[in-house]
């Protein structure tokens, strides 16, 4: 069985890590994934074994809430709070009294405790399962702070309290992750939008209008849909109008005129109108849910830089409280100084937090991910943001040109018109599509026909009877090897094609046709687009030695087909991609899936670019960040230069803050 669970109370990537390796040690488990950025957790268990609820309750353990358990936001009162204390401590420095530096204990020690609640339960709850987070280090600098400041508030050793240092370190902590936290949830939006559907309530009409739950809506019920609101299921328009918004489907976020006897897609806006529709289709079944689980699985899924950030910043807080041990030893060898020793080791221990590190790659990929569903390109796996190819090879029929060739004209008797419309039905072949119509529009029938069978690349067999190629463009329909009747064919090619081809060679990747078509035709494409390297008459097989061939000179190659016909091939392909529509998405194998048609293949090609490029940029900002910011927390360059552990947790969320920033630019 599997589950998808939404969590609330992670504060950063190891809080995810520490809820993930609690899971994985429940008897039961099959598999598990947690993504931070949209605090959601992904699990498969046997049923058998365990159940829902013991999985809920491990979770709740941890100190995160699940669901409608989910712990209630107090973050925005509690942050007034303590920016309130520390206006109030910083006016005691400034206008002392006998009783000033009571006061500020008071409200440093409220703070540590009202403020630092999440950071201490947090941290309990990752040392039962062995792991560190950033939480662990600001705990151990903000109670240092604090224990040290009440040692010399009591006298028990000659130095001056900090009580400002442990309140404004929570103060401003805290202030950076709420920054965070706003624009985290700005940058996955749409996402959490999309899984948002799986609460939604329908009307049902029934005698009167009746509220249910998505999950208990069943084909045949009839739903209403008035403006604002999502379509929820797939079905079909049996009164009124309506405007929608197709844009989580095909990208185009023009609004669509939809009239009785027309298609509605789950997952579409409706932007004005009013109408009643008819389910044709249930909840786990319909476009919308076949959407979410292809999210759920491409977010589930680590590209391997993510896998090596996560490992580095899981020891990394080890590291970080051995550098702070190191530091403090070092200074009060050197000058005996205790205040300075803790403060320059507290500075190290709460600058040095993994956060930016660990949110680098998986946000960024989130947020490519998101703005490729938007733009109607379905990405099934987030590795491939991260593959580059040298040659795309292009299908022709359907691809490069509109999916639905039509019957310009044919030379056929009429008493062979119903066995051209017989073996036309045997077949989902863009041809036998256009014969199929042509022949139903001149009124034809079905026969009895048998051991009907279709061969790729030949055509449709059934008894003594063939359709399939001819020569010179055209289709024809056989018997016993004589011609009964040809079809003649015109096909568009898709207005987009010349500029996405030029796009993609503009990127130093080579564009090679390849088709099943005969020569002519595909001659005729490859001209009116430039192209110098094609193939024409095709079978799958022969393409799959072309992309073996390519593979082997060196070459990653890349294919873009229509997902059926050209499957084998497709798989092969170190990146793939299917021109498909909103009601195909789960029949593709592909990588990528372009609902927006083939326009989507350029905007694949700019996001992926745009994902590598806000990776590389975060990381470094992760590392250079780390880099610069220890040696100066450390004190190497005192007196002219260092930095109070207060301001390093404010750098600390500050640099977090600035790759979910970063993150987000287009």
């Amino acid at each position: 069985m599997k589950a998808n669970l939404r969590v609330s109370g992670m504060t950063c990537a190891n809080c995810a890590r520490a809820i993930e390796l609690t899971l994985k040690k429940l008897r039961g488990v099959i598999d598990v994934r947690v993504s931070f950025e949209l605090g959601r957790v992904w699990i498969e268990f046997n049923e058998d074994i365990l159940n829902l609820k013991d999985i809920k309750e491990t979770i709740e353990s941890l100190g995160y809430g699940v669901e409608e358990k989910s712990l209630r936001d107090y973050s925005l009162p509690i942050l007034l709070f303590c920016w309130s204390s520390g206006a109030i401590v910083m006016l005691l420095m400034f206008f002392h009294s006998h009783w000033s530096l009571a006061v500020q204990a008071l409200l440093s020690t409220l703070v540590q405790v009202v403020g630092g609640y999440k950071f201490y339960r947090s941290v309990y709850h990752s040392l039962r399962v062995k792991t560190g987070n950033m939480d662990l280090l600001v705990s151990l600098g903000s109670t240092s702070a604090l224990l040290y400041s009440y040692i010399a508030f009591f006298g028990l050793i000659p130095e001056e309290p900090l009580f400002e240092t442990s309140l404004f370190l929570i103060t401003f902590v805290r202030t950076g992750k709420f920054l965070e936290e706003k624009a985290r949830k700005r940058a996955t939006e749409s996402l959490r939008k999309l899984f948002g559907l799986q609460a939604l309530k329908v009307k049902v009409l029934k005698e009167r209008e009746e509220e249910k739950s998505i999950y208990e809506v069943f084909v045949g019920d009839r739903i209403v849909l008035r403006s604002g609101e999502m379509v929820p299921l797939d079905s079909r328009l049996e009164e009124g109008k309506l405007y929608v918004d197709e844009s989580m489907i095909t990208g185009e976020s023009m609004p669509v005129l939809k009239e009785v006897g027309d298609s509605l897609l789950s997952g579409s806006l409706v932007i004005n109108g009013y109408g009643v529709a008819k389910v044709e289709k249930s909840f786990s079944k319909s476009y919308v849910s076949v959407l979410i689980n292809l999210v759920e699985k491409a977010l589930s899924e680590k590209p391997k830089i993510q896998r090596i950030a996560d490992r580095i910043s899981h020891y990394f807080v080890q590291g970080a409280i051995a550098l702070s041990f190191f530091v403090f030893l070092l200074w009060f060898l050197k000058t005996g100084d205790l205040q300075k020793a803790l403060t320059f080791s507290l500075a190290v221990m709460v600058i040095s937090c993994p956060c930016a590190f660990g949110i680098a790659v998986p946000l960024a990929i989130t947020v490519g991910l998101s703005r490729a569903y938007k733009k109607g390109v379905i990405v099934k796996k987030p590795e491939v943001f991260e593959k580059r190819i040298g040659v795309l090879l292009l299908d022709k029929t359907g691809t490069l040109t509109e999916g639905r060739p039509k019957v310009s004209r044919a030379n056929i008797p009429g008493e062979h018109i119903d066995f051209a419309y017989t073996l036309a039905l045997k077949s989902n072949h863009p041809y036998s599509v256009a014969v199929r119509e042509y022949c139903k529009a001149l009124g034809a029938k079905e026969v009895p026909l048998k051991q009907c069978r279709e061969e790729v690349g030949v055509g449709v067999l059934c008894d003594e009877y063939m359709l399939g190629r001819g020569i010179n463009g055209r289709t024809v329909l056989l018997k016993n090897g004589q011609t009964l009747g040809e079809f003649y064919f015109e096909e568009t090619l898709r207005e987009e094609a010349k500029e996405v081809v030029e796009f993609i060679r503009s990127k130093d990747i080579q564009v090679v046709l390849v088709s099943g078509d005969e020569e002519r035709r595909v001659e005729k494409v490859a001209k009116s687009l430039g192209l110098e390297n094609w193939y024409a008459g095709m079978k799958p097989e022969q393409k799959l030695d072309l992309l073996s061939e390519l593979q082997g000179k060196g070459y990653r190659v890349g294919m873009v087909g229509d997902g059926i016909n050209d499957a084998p091939v497709l798989g092969k392909a170190d990146l793939s991609f299917a021109v498909g529509s909103g009601t195909d998405v789960a029949k593709f194998s592909t990588d990528v899936i372009l609902n927006s048609g083939l326009a989507g293949l350029k905007e694949f090609f700019e996001l992926a670019e745009t994902v590598r490029k806000r990776i590389k940029e975060n990381l470094l900002w992760a590392f250079g960040y780390n880099l610069l910011a220890i040696p100066i927390a450390s004190g190497i360059f005192y007196p002219h230069l260092f930095i109070k552990p207060e301001f390093a947790g404010l750098l600390m969320a500050l640099s977090s803050l600035s790759v979910v920033i970063n993150s987000l630019r287009k």
